[in-house]
């Protein structure tokens, strides 16, 4: 594989760890195979059923998954490779792979990780505010436990205007989950630094589109490689 097929692939199984670490804590079964990772119950808001861990999944095996589904069905394509519109998908949208393995200098000051209950309700609050409209209670107090999945942030006063979530999967620190009104390009470098502060040595991976993805380049972050998410609306036949 190439370079940036490596790191694609990288940041494809680090978002499967997020989806791993979320449905774990709502107790969501799933399964995980070096092709894949995958539900068949219904997934959390803004999760798709399945995602792709490798080029050039079979479509015999995505549509001997999603037979049976009972809702709507969202697939991660995390190549960008699959021409799933031919069992009945639509792009959602696309994005790109991001991935830095440079070290970052930034001020973070006015930055928390979140440690409470209390501060976990006002950060997703926040994160709800920022255009993630739900009324589903998305993040258990119990991720707090969780001692490679972290939230951060930014304070001003008592109310948090920026934020992110951090999942470390061994090989890569994942960067998702982020808001604020404006993702500058010193907030990437805000949230990088932060991550590497906490997982030092691990280069930091996830996915932007439009002017977040260019935001984020501008920090320094490469881009590796695209990924789309398609949808298929549950017929109910």
């Amino acid at each position: 594989m190439t370079d940036e097929t490596t790191r694609q692939q990288e940041a494809a199984e680090n978002n499967a760890d997020l989806y791993r670490h979320m449905f774990g804590a709502h107790g969501v079964s799933f399964e995980w195979s070096s092709e894949l990772f995958h539900t068949s119950e219904q997934p959390l808001p803004f999760y798709s059923s399945i995602v792709t861990l490798k080029p050039a999944v079979s479509l015999q095996t995505i549509n001997e998954l999603i037979a049976n589904a009972s809702f709507s069905v969202f697939i991660k394509d995390s190549f960008a490779d699959l021409p799933l519109e031919v069992l009945g998908f639509s792009t959602l949208f696309e994005a790109s792979w991001f991935y830095l393995d440079t070290p970052v200098q930034a001020d973070t000051s006015g930055w928390q990780q979140t440690s409470t209950p209390e501060q976990l309700q006002s950060w997703e609050a926040s994160w709800k505010k920022a255009r993630n409209q739900t009324d589903c209670a998305m993040f258990p107090p119990k991720l707090l436990d969780n001692p490679v999945f972290a939230f951060w942030g930014y304070f001003e006063g008592s109310e948090i205007t920026k934020g992110f979530i951090g999942n470390h999967s061994g090989t890569s620190v994942g960067l998702s989950n982020f808001f604020a009104e404006d993702l500058s390009p010193h907030t990437f470098r805000q949230m990088a630094a932060l991550l590497q502060r906490w997982k030092p040595e691990k280069p930091v991976t996830g996915y932007a589109r439009g002017d977040a993805l260019l935001n984020a380049q501008a920090a320094g972050f490469e881009t590796s490689g695209k990924l789309k998410v398609w949808h298929k609306p549950y017929s109910g036949s």
